[in-house]
C-alpha cells in the first residue's frame, strides 16, 4: 500500500463518527476547523473532520501589503495548510468543491471521491467582482492572494531598471489605499503612484478618522486621487477615465484592480434563496434556514449584527465581509456544532467590531476602535501585534514571534 492511500485510510471516520465537512479554509472555515479540533473532548460522540481547500497555503490577506516592502516574509502570512494540520487529526482535501447535494448530504469534488457528511459547513469566502470595464482583465493585475503578490513581484522586478516606474491604481477602498502607500515607500523617488475611484471619498465605508489619515499619508507621499471619476477602459498603455466632463488617460507600467468583491456563488442546484448582496440568509446561529445541519459562514452568509443597525442604512445590521468577522464567526460555528451533537441549545453569533486598521506605507499604520486612535509607527506596531494574536495555530505564532524577536536582537 502507497503512504498517500495507508494515510487516507488512516483518516477514515470511524463507523459511528459523526462526518462535518468543511468548505473553504479561510478565516471562517480554517479557524472553525481548529476550533472544532480543540474542543473534540466536549463531544459525546467521536468526530471526523474533512476540510476542503484547493489551495496549498492559508493567506492571512490582512498582511500581504507587507510582502512589498519585504517587511513581512511569505512564510509568515501563508504558512503551509500540512504545517498548520500537522499536529491534528483534520482531514485536508486540497481540491475544488464543485457541487453540494442538500438532500443526498454529498458534496462533489473535482477530483476526488464524494465526500458524504452529517454536518456541512460552508465558508468559501468572497472573490474578485468580475470586471465589466474594457481592457481590465487583461491588462492590470488583483491583489488578493499569495499568487496575487507574487505575481506582482515578479512585474515590479522586471521594472527594476526602470528610471520612472508608473502605477495606476483603480478603487480607493481599503485594498487600493494600502497598495498605493505600500509600493510609493518600495518605490520611493522612482514610483509615480495614481489612484482613481468612481466615489466621492477615499475608504466610504471607513470612519473619519481614518479617512483624514489615509488622506494625509497619500498627500505625503505625493500620490495623486481622482474621485468621482468614471473608468472608461484599461489597456497596456494605461488606464482612461472620464473627471470633470473631461476624458482623461493615466500612463501605467503597472494597473492594479481593487474594485470591489463579490460573495462566492452557492454550489449546486438547490441554492438557498440569496440576498440582494448575493449572501445566503442564515439564522442568528448562522444556519441555513431549512437545514438545521448545515452552517454558512463569512463572506457568503448575510450574518447578523444588531449593534450595527442603521434604520438609514439596512445593510448596516449585517456584519461586513471581513476577515475579522468571518474569524469571529468560525469559533461560534464550532460552538454550535458541538452544540448541535450533543442536543444542547445552540447560541446566536454575536459580532463585535474590534476596530479598524489599515497599513498607510512602511513602518506605518492607523488603528481606531475603543475610543482610540493610534497612527505613525505606533500604529504599525499596534496592528502588526494585534494581527500576530489572530494568527492560525499557537505553534505557527511562537514560530513567527521567535523570527520578529530574532530581528530586533
Amino acid at each position: 500500500m502507497s503512504l498517500k492511500r495507508a494515510l487516507s485510510a488512516d483518516l477514515k471516520p470511524a463507523t459511528d463518527a459523526v462526518r462535518i465537512c468543511i468548505l473553504g479554509g479561510g478565516f471562517g472555515g480554517l479557524y472553525c476547523a481548529l476550533a472544532l479540533h480543540q474542543r473534540l473532548k466536549q463531544s459525546p460522540r467521536p468526530i471526523h473532520i474533512t476540510l476542503v481547500e484547493p489551495r496549498d497555503r492559508f493567506n492571512f490577506t490582512p498582511l500581504l501589503y507587507e510582502l512589498l516592502t519585504q517587511e513581512l516574509a511569505p512564510w509568515e502570512i501563508a504558512p503551509a495548510y500540512r504545517e498548520l494540520l500537522k499536529h491534528t487529526n483534520l482531514d485536508l482535501r486540497q481540491d475544488w468543491a464543485e457541487h453540494i447535494d442538500l438532500t443526498q448530504q454529498s458534496v462533489t469534488l473535482r477530483h476526488g471521491e464524494p465526500i458524504p457528511y452529517d454536518y456541512l459547513v460552508v465558508a468559501l469566502g468572497s472573490q474578485m467582482r468580475p470586471p465589466t470595464t474594457p481592457g481590465s482583465q487583461t491588462h492590470s493585475l488583483p491583489f488578493n492572494t499569495l499568487h496575487d503578490a507574487e505575481q506582482l513581484e515578479r512585474r515590479l522586478n522586471d521594472l527594476e531598471q526602470s528610471p520612472k516606474v508608473r502605477v495606476v491604481v483603480a478603487g480607493a477602498g481599503p485594498s487600493g489605499v494600502e497598495l498605493a502607500c505600500k509600493l510609493s515607500d518600495r518605490l520611493g523617488s522612482r514610483g509615480h503612484v495614481t489612484v482613481v475611484d468612481r466615489r466621492s471619498e477615499i475608504l466610504r465605508s471607513y470612519p473619519q478618522r481614518i479617512q483624514r489619515a489615509a488622506a494625509r499619508a497619500l498627500a505625503k507621499r505625493g500620490i495623486e486621487v481622482y474621485l468621482d471619476a468614471a473608468i472608461e477602459a484599461v489597456d497596456a498603455s494605461g488606464l482612461t477615465f472620464g473627471y470633470e466632463g473631461q476624458t482623461h488617460h493615466c500612463p501605467a507600467d503597472v494597473t492594479l484592480w481593487t474594485v470591489g468583491t463579490v460573495p462566492r456563488s452557492w454550489l449546486g442546484n438547490n441554492a438557498p434563496k440569496l440576498t440582494p448582496l448575493g449572501q445566503c440568509p442564515v439564522r442568528p446561529t448562522l444556519q441555513l434556514p431549512n437545514y438545521d445541519n448545515v452552517f454558512v459562514l463569512g463572506d457568503m452568509a448575510a450574518m447578523p449584527a444588531p449593534g450595527r443597525d442603521s434604520q438609514s442604512d439596512p445593510s448596516r445590521n449585517r456584519a461586513p465581509t471581513t476577515a475579522q468577522a468571518a474569524y469571529q464567526a468560525g469559533p461560534a460555528v464550532a460552538h454550535n456544532l458541538l452544540a448541535l451533537i450533543a442536543n444542547r441549545p445552540l447560541k446566536p453569533f454575536v459580532y463585535n467590531h474590534l476596530g479598524d486598521m489599515l497599513t498607510l506605507g512602511q513602518r506605518e499604520a492607523v488603528v481606531c476602535g475603543f475610543g482610540l486612535c493610534i497612527t505613525g509607527r505606533l500604529g504599525a506596531v499596534s496592528r502588526r501585534w494585534a494581527y500576530w494574536l489572530r494568527l492560525p495555530t499557537h505553534a505557527h505564532r511562537w514560530r513567527v514571534l521567535k523570527h520578529w524577536l530574532g530581528l530586533r536582537s
